[in-house]
């Protein structure tokens, strides 16, 4: 038998995240729009911006680590958010090497609606599923993530994301 791509885990996989990724998009956009803001916020963008809403002040290494991203991939992220003046670099008084990221006051004002936004799109996304079936699935797709460790460098849990019971020794 001839294994198909759309037969494959991996073939739905690919194709769930994008379909999530576009409409994610177009819910922050709708939010951006909505409140007359000049610009518009991609998920990579809200995965920053919700991370400094909670603390902001962390470094561009945190961020990184945080939402699996490597380091010039946030920092591109950072320098188009710099540029519609939602968040501002400064560096540490201790350390002048260390910079660290803080919400601007237009960053303050788009996380009193992007969260709202963020919430509805994640109903949107699991309405169907109840709690159990959740976790189930993450834990799943964790596994695949664990599963793929032992392929090289680069692939499985490279950013450290997994729970301690998943990582390999």
């Amino acid at each position: 038998m001839k294994l198909r791509p759309e037969d494959t885990v991996g073939y739905w996989l690919f194709y769930a995240q994008r379909t999530t990724a576009y409409a994610f998009y177009e819910a922050l956009k709708a939010c951006c729009l909505e409140h007359k803001k000049p610009y518009v916020i991609t998920p990579p963008q809200w995965g920053v911006l919700s991370m400094l809403h909670e603390s902001d002040g962390i470094t561009i290494g945190a961020v990184s680590q945080k939402r699996g991203f490597d380091a010039p991939t946030i920092t591109g992220i950072v320098k188009r958010l710099e540029a519609n003046g939602l968040v501002k670099r400064v560096h540490d008084h201790e350390d002048r090497r260390q910079v660290k990221l803080y919400l601007t006051e237009e960053g303050r004002d788009i996380m009193q609606f992007l969260p709202d936004a963020a919430k509805s799109f994640y109903e949107i996304l699991v309405q169907g599923f109840s709690e159990a079936e959740q976790y189930d699935f993450v834990m799943k797709l964790q596994q695949l993530i664990a599963n793929l460790s032992s392929i090289g460098p680069g692939t499985g849990d490279r950013f450290g994301l997994l729970p301690d019971f998943m990582r390999e020794e």
